[in-house]
């Protein structure tokens, strides 16, 4: 028995510590409109009352206004009300937790004696307790009733003047609209109004952005329009903006079009200037990311083949030339829709994920954020929810995700904040993208009483760039802010040099792939430049990688790069070199290496040889000749031979197991007697220790 009572008074005090965490957020006695509910021909606020009606046309009509609370905590919502015309079998009761009919939940009764709890998910009506008759407690026409919904904990109560007339489970909230609803040709009239929730508190970064402010970054950059969705090249030198309602827009002028600025020597930026066709048309044209060489451009909207508008449902990317850009094209992504007139997207470092701001079947309210993956056929996976914590009721947007691959910014109505749209931080916990650490508010130096999105850091994370109402010039406005070590995103490596072909020794332009060296994974590609064949890559640091060059034709020369040590951001130059595949002309294998005196292939060789294999598995007709090579040592000529043939046969054997018919390859073996370098040094021994390959039929 004292088991039973102590149980019960532990539940007690559970239920009181519970409840007194709410507290009184909204009241509304309807004395005049001073919390700016519904004015028009349905909703009036007169005489210490609301009233609301629905006419004839519609099955129900809400008046609802915008009330913000947390719907994963506790609250009580409270309103005393009647019906006061139409006929008693039409209810009216409490909306809540909604944005329109279509996203809404209700709680509503009629006169003559029934209640029932129910919702709609995008236009589809779900139950959760059908009208069931409570004629002893609900009071008829014209005479008041109390209706509440009490959360405590996972479980929704509902009261009907002070009994609970049932209980369910939580339901996630569809917006951040609260009011009344009013049944078919009805009128109804509320007394009061009552909200009771958690206080809700700012979760400030701990190292807040305190020390510097942020600056608009004047005319040359902004200007009485619209100025949007900043995007800083990886190096910190070309800033594109999204601008609308310019008078040199293509038309319409109201669409957002492509703008750029250079940073100049001086450190200041130019002037703005109005991107070339084919990137701009006649829709919305955004800059989503920039490749770190600024030879790639990935763009909001569809493009048809002559560069014209297509759709605004999709993605599409574009390629620098020696004259121009390339007309955008399509990047397919699995399933794509958005329900919603609005939508952001960012792209990790290497674009093998892409994460999204849209509105979905599975969305918690309005945007949420998804985030998918890339596909070997360069198409994104189907867009995955990236989960609750990132996610809410109300909208999510402008995503960004750092150089570091795992710090995402991005805005929230949700989340509490200083005013309209806030920008909050998270990290990315695992692999899956969909585990994230609890969003914090970048502080009141970033956020404002007014919008502020499109959080975006260079490489190098000296700045960072905004977008805010606060203070513009016209409507939205560029700003920047200067960052503190403590505020930047993990330190990463830009990688930078020039593609060559190594017989020519004139540069050219390739696609630059990197890979983890331990894994494997490919980690992303770049481009470069069709002029002068200089690339640049962003690379987070504690990784050593795999850099190379692949183009049609072409052999690379694979280069490693180590920056496992790095714990800052650095600049490393790196030129890249690409063998033409030219018939009888030996090529170097530069990372096939052997343990020391034996034929036995390192395993750090697979990689380079697995290249090879492809390269011949392309090319069904292709013959080649494997020629091992040693170091020179008077006295040892005919050991050297040796091992020069083995470790060529080793290479054969290696091709013959990945699919490679031992016809299509031959071994020759030429010892020391073919250095290419001076054999007295040990860098000129480990030079001439190699094996090559030639073409000896395509």
């Amino acid at each position: 028995m004292k088991k039973i009572i102590t149980l019960i008074l532990l539940i007690l005090i559970i239920n009181t510590i519970a409840e007194s965490q709410t507290t009184q957020i909204f009241r509304d006695n309807f004395n005049d409109n001073s919390n700016f509910w519904p004015d028009d021909q349905y909703t009036k606020i007169k005489n210490g009352f609301l009233t609301a009606s629905c006419g004839a046309d519609y099955i129900f009509r809400m008046s609802f206004k915008e009330i913000v609370f947390n719907e994963k905590k506790d609250f009580y919502i409270e309103t005393k009300i009647k019906q006061i015309s139409g006929t008693e079998k039409k209810a009216y009761g409490i909306v809540w937790g909604t944005s329109s009919w279509k996203n809404s939940l209700i709680f509503d009764i009629a006169s003559e004696g029934w209640f029932r709890i129910y919702g709609y998910k995008n236009s589809k009506l779900f139950y959760i307790k059908k009208a069931s008759w409570r004629k002893d407690i609900i009071k008829p026409k014209n005479i008041f009733n109390t209706l509440a919904i009490k959360k405590v904990g996972n479980n929704l109560n509902f009261y009907i003047n002070g009994k609970k007339v049932f209980t369910s489970g939580t339901y996630a909230f569809s917006g951040y609209y609260t009011g009344v609803v009013a049944g078919q040709d009805t009128k109804i009239a509320a007394d009061y109004f009552l909200i009771k929730a958690e206080k809700r508190q700012i979760n400030l970064l701990s190292n807040q952005i305190s020390k510097f402010t942020k600056e608009n970054m004047g005319l040359n950059i902004n200007s009485p329009y619209s100025e949007i969705a900043p995007v800083i090249s990886p190096d910190g030198k070309t800033l594109y903006v999204a601008r609308a309602n310019h008078p040199r827009n293509i038309k319409p002028v109201n669409k957002y079009d492509i703008w750029y600025s250079e940073l100049q020597p001086d450190g200041r930026w130019s002037k703005l200037k109005h991107a070339p066709k084919p990137l701009n048309n006649s829709g919305d044209n955004v800059v989503i990311s920039v490749s770190p060489d600024n030879n790639t451009l990935f763009l909001e909207t569809l493009y048809n083949p002559d560069g014209s508008f297509k759709s605004d449902q999709g993605i599409s990317v574009s390629y620098r030339t020696a004259t121009g850009w390339t007309v955008p094209r399509e990047i397919k992504i699995k399933n794509y829709y958005n329900r919603n007139i609005y939508e952001s997207f960012a792209f990790s470092p290497g674009n093998e994920v892409l994460v999204m701001s849209v509105e979905r079947d599975d969305s918690f309210g309005e945007k949420d954020m998804y985030v998918s993956f890339l596909q070997p056929d360069g198409s994104y996976s189907e867009p995955k929810n990236m989960g609750p914590v990132l996610n809410s009721y109300l909208g999510e947007g402008t995503p960004y995700i750092a150089p570091d691959n795992k710090t995402l910014y991005f805005y929230s109505f949700t989340e509490p904040g200083y005013g309209d749209a806030d920008i909050f931080v998270s990290k990315r916990l695992d692999d899956t993208w969909t585990k994230w650490s609890k969003p914090k508010n970048l502080g009141k130096k970033i956020n404002s009483s007014k919008w502020d999105v499109y959080y975006t850091v260079s490489a190098k994370g000296d700045y960072a760039y905004l977008v805010s109402s606060e203070t513009s010039f016209g409507n939205e406005d560029i700003f920047r802010i200067k960052l503190r070590d403590i505020e930047k995103p993990d330190p990463v490596v830009l990688i930078y040099g020039k593609v060559f072909d190594a017989k020519t020794e004139k540069p050219i332009s390739a696609k630059v792939i990197y890979e983890n060296s331990e894994t494997g994974k490919i980690e992303g590609e770049a481009r470069s430049n069709p002029k002068n064949g200089v690339y640049k890559v962003i690379l987070p640091y504690g990784v050593k990688y795999n850099v190379r060059a692949e183009k049609e034709g072409y052999f690379a020369i694979n280069e490693m790069i180590d920056i496992r040590k790095t714990k800052s951001y650095k600049e490393l130059k790196k030129d890249l070199f690409m063998n033409p595949l030219i018939k009888e002309e030996p090529i170097v294998l530069h990372n096939v290496h052997f343990y020391s005196t034996k034929a036995v292939l390192l395993p750090s060789s697979y990689e380079e040889l697995n290249r090879l294999v492809k390269l011949m598995k392309k090319n069904k007709d292709m013959k080649v000749e494997i020629i091992g090579h040693t170091e020179s040592t008077p006295g040892y000529e005919k050991q050297l031979m040796k091992l020069s043939r083995q470790r060529a046969e080793a290479v054969k054997k290696y091709m013959i197991l990945k699919g490679i018919t031992g016809e299509r390859i031959k071994t020759r073996a030429f010892g020391g007697t073919k250095p290419l370098a001076d054999n007295s040094t040990e860098s000129g021994r480990k030079k001439n220790r190699r094996v090559e390959f030639r073409i000896i039929s395509k």
